[in-house]
């Protein structure tokens, strides 16, 4: 039996991105990889989930719209920063 919010990962992507940090005089750049997850259910609508691996940070899973890569590469970055 399908239940209704069943949600099956479709993609995943190793996305690298780089976190810069504005020194006195120097640009600092670290690159961090993250393993991100994009899952559906029948109705089209989208989850993410991310992992930072070696850095802790876990992103659970989170509602998404279309352009559902570019809004979790968005959120990475923001978990980088803070």
């Amino acid at each position: 039996m399908k239940r209704k919010n069943e949600y099956k990962v479709q993609n995943y992507y190793l996305a690298e991105i780089d976190q810069v940090e504005k020194g006195k005089s120097v640009l600092k750049m670290d690159r961090w990889s993250w393993d991100i997850y994009i899952a559906a259910n029948e109705n089209k609508e989208y989850r993410g989930k991310a992992v930072a691996p070696g850095k802790g940070i876990e992103i659970p899973w989170t509602p998404l719209g279309k352009d559902f890569l570019e809004e979790m590469m968005g959120i990475c970055q923001r978990k980088m920063i803070s």
